[in-house]
């Protein structure tokens, strides 16, 4: 199998500031980990407190207009996607870079940010899937 395009994809992951990505076949099996895990929190709901919460359930009350899924983990924001049906990945950014006016500014802000990221990382994939 012909391994992921790390040299195409590097370059994306830190124009956009991803602190770690994980790449795996929809089975399991990890295709290629980024960047450093150690910053990015467990998910715990429970540690999830005032806007954060609210973010959190604004996101999941979303979850099937937003593609990709969007997640808060403390500091940093993950977002989920799948190509192609065989690809699933997750990428993790510090949140802080989105301070705004409002919380809907920020909920917009975020967004865009993640469709521009998202969209950048599946054209990647995609061509990697065609060429396989």
């Amino acid at each position: 199998m012909k391994p992921l395009p790390v040299e195409t994809l590097e370059p994306i992951l830190q124009r956009f500031g991803v602190v770690f990505a994980v790449f795996a076949r929809v089975e399991g099996q990890v295709l290629l980990q980024w960047g450093d895990p150690a910053p990015i929190p467990v998910l715990d709901e429970n540690a999830f407190v005032g806007a954060t919460r609210d973010m959190a359930r604004v996101y999941r009350s979303l979850d099937r207009m937003l593609l990709p899924q969007m997640d808060v983990q403390g500091e940093h924001l993950g977002i989920r996607s799948k190509v192609g049906e065989k690809v699933v990945y997750a990428l993790f950014f510090e949140t802080r870079r989105f301070e705004s006016a409002s919380p809907v500014e920020r909920l917009r802000t975020e967004y865009s940010f993640c469709k521009s990221l998202s969209n950048a990382v599946d054209t990647v994939l995609q061509g990697w899937l065609a060429a396989r």
